[in-house]
């Protein structure tokens, strides 16, 4: 069940309302560092994938590299239309000084790529062992992640974000309020800032929200969320990686049209 309230500081709890209208649930994701199954949910590592596919390469014919795969059966059943069974990776050209990302089209796969399995073959003998053909870490000089990582993940609820393109809008009164009072503003951007690893809830930007300008508005259910924490995932200097998928999407399992940012400071 959403909990339809959240901690608010109490330089703000007059907005109380305002903010908790905006609640969303999402899934925090926790990570350890150590080797994983083809099966489990992590960042980084080997994938699962079957003999029978063809891997993902760039349109340059570069082999991608996973950088995160969520196994939906360890995932707890909290954000609406997600699906309740099969694997979910993200792929990125490791090689790409861009890390996969087209300024001009974020939704353009050439570089990234998210795929889906919703029926897992649980035979090991069907699946890749060997992923010697996607290069080494030692060569992956723009990936973001360094260290494999396996994930585990709590329910939580979330407000709007102080990067979200929406916080003009619903966040009008609380901005004039803190207008000129460096403190205050200093203290709702902290509170509200949407950092960390997660799938649902709002974003956090170090720059400016993609859809802020009215693009890809559609993309609204934030997919994953994955942030530099730690000393073994850095994006830039100390950015974000974002995925988005419109809510038709999500809910046929169509994964073609996801939407990637990255940025940095």
């Amino acid at each position: 069940m959403l909990e339809n309230s959240i901690s608010i500081p109490k330089a703000f709890e007059e907005f109380r309302t305002i903010i908790e209208d905006t609640i969303r649930p999402v899934i925090q994701i926790d990570t350890t560092e150590k080797e994983t199954t083809l099966f489990e949910s992590k960042f980084a590592g080997n994938p699962y994938f079957p003999k029978q596919m063809e891997y993902p390469k760039s349109d340059s014919g570069t082999p991608l590299t996973l950088l995160a795969q969520i196994n939906f059966a360890e995932v707890p059943a909290h954000i609406p239309n997600l699906p309740e069974k099969g694997i979910l990776q993200f792929y990125l050209d490791a090689h790409d000084d861009l890390i996969g990302m087209d300024f001009d089209n974020g939704k353009n796969q050439n570089g990234f790529r998210v795929i889906y399995h919703e029926n897992i073959l649980e035979d090991e003998s069907e699946l890749i062992q060997d992923f010697s053909f996607v290069s080494s870490p030692d060569d992956e000089m723009f990936f973001p992640v360094e260290k494999e990582m396996k994930l585990s993940f709590d329910v939580d609820s979330e407000a709007l974000t102080t990067s979200d393109y929406r916080r003009e809008e619903k966040y009008a009164p609380i901005f004039e309020f803190i207008e000129e009072k460096e403190d205050l503003e200093d203290l709702f951007y902290d509170s509200f800032a949407g950092t960390g690893h997660k799938i649902g809830g709002y974003p956090f930007f170090t720059q400016e929200d993609p859809r802020t300008y009215g693009d890809y508005t559609d993309a609204d259910i934030l997919l994953l969320q994955v942030d530099s924490i730690g000393e073994h995932i850095l994006w830039g200097d100390s950015g974000v990686g974002n995925f988005f998928i419109s809510k038709k999407d999500l809910e046929n399992k169509d994964f073609s049209k996801v939407l990637y940012n990255w940025d940095c400071y």
